[in-house]
């Protein structure tokens, strides 16, 4: 085979996988930032789990791109591991359309489809239009690559040594050994695939060999993510290993029934006498007979993790990004439910703090103010380090709603920062009363400990699964509640000051305090507003 044929195969493959990624970013787009809802929201039944599952993947037409994702929702803890085994079995359905879409073998319509997307590209001023653009695009690429592929093979049909290099491959061992190491390698199963699809369509392969490689690419597919759950959750960890028992237990079962039943004999007799088409078709049929089989075993699937990786999370919290990971995760669609997450994880050391430093200010504790020290820390480092995050990822393109989240999410966390430097205002008056022995009267206690209550509701309520608008008119009315409280506790305690019930020094400090109550429920009440 001649240097030119080489690259004639690798430039193949490259217009082949841009004309893929082209489609996906530009599905996801049109999806926009709801696809992570309905992940989240329809994953209690495990029937309804590998439906989204399919769903997705056929959007974003990577099964690796699927599960990265999900691991990210379980180091989340917004699904259980339970869940998510669902979805990577119906991920490995969904990934099957592009080798039904490279089956149906248009290359000849390709230049057609890429300039009529072209025409809706830069005909349209509204962004669906240009999305659907970027769709036909990206198919037409994803054919001429795979023309261009198949031409660069033509020439092995005159090779000995490829054709008996092909034929070892009956031999399962070898086939699924080759399968696993090229998917590993590319990282795209539905990639390996369409290399696969275009070496069948010169009859350098068998159905049988491509059979077992079929079952490689499932293997080799984990690899991505295996690699996105290193220095996550165990839980996270866990339903990577899901991902591999299930595609390897698949593949035994399959290979052992191959022995058995004349699968190949059978997908020939239900497809069209065309290769690509019924490599496509087994790939289906694995993925939908693995599925079909082992979905009811998914518990003892995710069980079997549990075991294989044992050990607890530690939950002290540090100086550390906990569900950020910038090398897992480049897509804006995928990453904000991780920022997110961070967020919900500041929000909640935020409100942690806030209990203690109620506490100490009516019984000081030394430990209690050192832990809100330490938080106030981790606030100031999550502030600084998810903002710089959501600018960095604000340079790629994304869809208007989901920029907008982005932007009211950095507002979020520079708000609950200041949150924190209210927080430890109130902490360094309870240490300043307790260095300077100040007194305070019951009703003093009493009227912080009404503004402290009615404050705890309102963060309960930014916990709460709330719908927006709900969620924003509760704020408001706790946040007026707040301000009625301090400005009618601001005279009562005038009043005592004049009648000498409470010293100068004393109300000093209960005007700061309450002060920066008062700040604490208006930042609550401005990020409620901003939360999605």
């Amino acid at each position: 085979m001649s240097i030119t044929y080489l690259f004639g195969l690798l430039g193949g493959l490259a217009l082949f996988l841009f004309g893929m990624d082209l489609m996906s970013s530009a599905l996801e787009l049109v999806a926009g930032n709801k696809m992570n809802t309905v992940i989240e929201k329809l994953t209690s039944n495990p029937i309804k789990g590998v439906l989204v599952g399919v769903v997705v993947t056929a959007i974003i037409q990577s099964s690796s791109a699927t599960t990265v994702m999900v691991v990210g929702f379980v180091n989340a803890g917004l699904m259980t591991i339970y869940q998510a085994a669902g979805i990577i079995m119906g991920a490995n359905i969904g990934t099957t359309i592009t080798g039904q879409l490279v089956a149906l073998n248009i290359t000849k319509s390709a230049p057609i489809i890429a300039f009529i997307g072209f025409c809706m590209l830069k005909g349209f001023k509204k962004d669906k239009p240009k999305y659907f653009g970027q769709v036909l695009i990206g198919l037409g690429f994803l054919f001429m690559g795979m023309e261009f592929m198949s031409s660069s093979m033509a020439p092995l049909r005159e090779e000995p040594e490829f054709i008996a290099l092909m034929t070892k491959f009956q031999n399962p061992f070898l086939g699924i050994l080759a399968g696993t190491t090229i998917t590993a390698a590319i990282q795209a199963s539905a990639a390996s695939l369409g290399i696969l699809q275009a070496i069948a369509n010169q009859g350098l392969i068998s159905l049988t060999s491509s059979m077992y490689i079929v079952c490689g690419f499932n293997i080799g597919t984990c690899i991505t993510s295996v690699l996105s759950a290193i220095g996550t959750s165990k839980n996270a960890q866990r339903t990577a290993a899901v991902h591999v028992l299930f595609n390897m237990i698949g593949t035994i079962i399959f290979v052992a029934l191959s022995f058995v039943i004349p699968i190949d004999r059978f997908i020939e007799s239900i497809s069209r006498n065309l290769p690509a088409a019924q490599i496509a078709n087994m790939h289906t049929f694995f993925n939908l007979m693995t599925t079909i089989l082992l979905f009811p075993f998914s518990k003892l699937l995710a069980k079997l993790a549990i075991n294989l990786i044992r050990g607890k999370d530690q939950e002290v919290e540090d100086l550390s990004l906990k569900y950020i990971n910038d090398r897992k995760f480049t897509d804006p669609i995928l990453v904000f439910t991780n920022v997110r997450a961070e967020t919900t994880r500041m929000f909640e050391i935020a409100k942690e703090n806030f209990k203690l430093s109620m506490e100490i200010f009516s019984k000081y504790d030394s430990d209690k103010f050192d832990i809100i020290f330490r938080n106030e820390e981790i606030l100031n480092y999550l502030n600084s380090q998810i903002t710089k995050y959501i600018i960095d990822i604000m340079g790629n393109p994304m869809e208007d709603t989901l920029a907008s989240n982005f932007t009211g999410y950095m507002r979020i966390v520079r708000d609950i920062e200041r949150i924190g430097d209210h927080i430890k205002s109130i902490a360094d008056n309870a240490k300043l009363s307790v260095e300077r022995e100040l007194k305070y009267s019951e009703e003093s206690i009493s009227e912080i400990d009404a503004i402290e209550t009615t404050i705890m509701t309102m963060f309960n309520t930014i916990d709460e699964d709330l719908e927006k608008a709900e969620r924003i008119n509760r704020l408001r009315f706790f946040n007026q509640k707040v301000e009625n409280y301090t400005t009618t506790y601001r005279n009562y305690h005038m009043e005592r000051m004049k009648t000498g019930d409470c010293d100068p020094e004393s109300g000093l400090i209960f005007e700061k305090v309450l002060i920066a109550l008062e700040r604490i429920s208006s930042y609550l009440s401005n990020s409620g507003k901003l939360a999605v």
